[in-house]
């Protein structure tokens, strides 16, 4: 370690934090990979330095985590591994601040750890939001260790993560650049180990995984009921018009066909994937494929939530300012939503709240839309976004979300919806744009996180797949092959019990942005 120099320390840093990730079962990669980058840390003379030769560790591991972008779209994936390297190699810069110039080492560690957690949460809050790298995600193969999350959030999970590196890092000597004099010329003293931080680091984590266990242990696990669900897996092709039918009509036919045979007197609910079923669907009018769907619920006397393009048109309210005008003048925007179809008859619908940025929607079209511009913003916007979270009732009275792709990996967004009464947690989406890559692996994977934090079973319904169950503990239940076609039944656990995470929220993440501020602030006063 020692012996190399900073390009060399970003690129095996990059590829231990690629290789921490799904479908790679190694999150614990993420020690050595941030000791290194501790080192480079010490190696940087400066914030510009040590951006600057980080920036390849992030590039590296954002290609190596999320190649897949590019199978939606080339150009939006390669920016967006381009720009989320970018701000990476930044926060590391305000990292480096804090490691070098604070003399108190527990304080630097902390600051540090804190301001990558607090650049982690805000990630999670703008119109470029992109969460899929935040290092607890790694933690989602190994869920044994992280059960206390259901008290302070996934987010914690990272905090740990950087300071056990950084402990191990200074028990190895990562900081310490004593200059040495040889007969090949300048070089580095290689430092002897000091016992007390890398016992810290063992313990810490040895002690997390403990505290976990003992949670999991005491945790009553018990269900408050059951409510039968009826999962679909359709299996479209994503990437021919009309997954290559003709119509829309042929493949709604095929697939109620198929539910027929599933479709029990005991099922309560059953949700489809996004953007299972085709065609426009509106609140003003009905479709052969609505009326189709009323008639299958009626019949089953089962509640369908399905994935769709969902028209609203804002009759009895005002439009939003991004909007779209259809040839009678009135004003709708499109939605990815999910729609639910009653057997009395009755019309719900969820709009997805976190939309893919560029892919699904124009970052920050709200205030881009102000500018003195002849452009028409609601159709180069793309999706409208939605405001608030909606709960589906089965039959039995239980509560479900249906909660569309993206929107599962923001904890708060699944939160809310636990908090309405959710019973269970169930994600409708649409993975086969990404193909057989780790993809559709790591959005299951980061579903588990979701159950731990709010204690509810987690039901998945993919066009392609993975679907399935995941239980309270975080652990798979059921699991489908990828690119099948199925259709199947699960007793789904419920429960109504409110963890600390879901009553109190992102305290923990508040925490650690007031720790980040207080760390840069004190880190500039030094130089000053």
């Amino acid at each position: 370690m020692f012996r190399l120099n900073r390009w060399q320390l970003a690129l095996v840093s990059g590829l231990l934090m690629g290789l921490s990730f799904s479908p790679f079962p190694f999150p614990f990669l993420l020690f050595p990979a941030f000791a290194l980058l501790m080192r480079l840390s010490a190696l940087s003379g400066s914030f510009r330095e040590a951006a600057y030769f980080s920036y390849p560790a992030f590039l590296l591991w954002n290609v190596i985590t999320t190649y897949w972008l590019t199978m939606a779209t080339v150009i939006g994936g390669v920016a967006a591994i381009l720009a989320n390297s970018a701000i990476m190699a930044v926060v590391f810069g305000l990292m480096h601040l804090c490691l070098k110039r604070l003399k108190n080492r527990a304080f630097a560690f902390i600051s540090a750890a804190a301001i990558w957690v607090s650049y982690e949460w805000m990630h999670l809050h703008w119109d470029l939001a992109w969460p899929w790298l935040i290092l607890a995600n790694a933690w989602s193969t190994w869920t044994f260790a992280v059960q206390y999350i259901e008290f302070t959030g996934f987010l914690s999970v990272s905090f740990l993560t950087i300071i056990i590196a950084f402990f191990l890092g200074d028990g190895i000597g990562a900081l310490r650049t004593n200059p040495v004099s040889s007969g090949l010329g300048q070089g580095f003293a290689k430092p002897e180990p000091r016992k007390k931080p890398l016992l810290t680091a063992a313990g810490l984590w040895l002690g997390s995984i403990l505290l976990s266990l003992l949670i999991h242990w005491q945790t009553d696990f018990e269900p408050e009921g059951y409510t039968n669900v009826v999962v679909v897996q359709p299996n479209y092709d994503s990437y021919l018009p009309l997954a290559g039918y003709e119509d829309t009509t042929t493949p709604l036919l095929e697939l109620t066909a198929m539910i027929d045979s599933v479709v029990t007197a005991n099922t309560h609910i059953m949700f489809w994937p996004e953007n299972a079923l085709m065609g426009r669907v509106s609140q003003i009018s009905r479709s052969s494929n609505d009326l189709h769907l009323f008639q299958k619920a009626a019949q089953w006397n089962v509640p369908i939530v399905t994935g769709a393009a969902f028209f609203m048109y804002y009759q009895n309210e005002p439009p939003p300012r991004v909007h779209r005008t259809d040839y009678l003048g009135r004003p709708f925007n499109i939605f990815n939503s999910a729609v639910g179809f009653f057997p009395d008859g009755s019309f719900e619908h969820y709009n997805k709240i976190r939309l893919v940025p560029i892919v699904e929607r124009m970052p920050f079209a709200h205030t881009l839309s102000r500018l003195p511009l002849n452009l028409d913003w609601g159709d180069i916007t793309g999706f409208g976004r939605g405001e608030r979270m909606h709960v589906f009732e089965a039959t039995n009275g239980v509560l479900a979300p249906a909660v569309v792709c993206y929107d599962s990996v923001f904890p708060a967004v699944v939160r809310e919806s636990v908090l309405m009464g959710a019973g269970f947690v169930a994600v409708i989406t649409n993975d086969g744009w990404w193909g057989r890559t780790s993809g559709h692996l790591q959005h299951y994977e980061f579903a588990r996180l979701r159950a731990i934090e709010l204690r509810r079973a987690v039901v998945r319904s993919a066009n392609n797949g993975i679907s399935g169950m995941i239980t309270a503990d975080g652990r798979p239940h059921t699991r489908t092959e990828y690119w099948t076609r199925t259709a199947f039944e699960l007793q789904v656990p419920t429960y109504t019990r409110i963890t600390f995470y879901a009553r109190h929220g992102d305290w923990f993440n508040l925490l650690m942005l007031l720790t980040a501020i207080a760390g840069i602030a004190v880190s500039f006063r030094k130089r000053w």
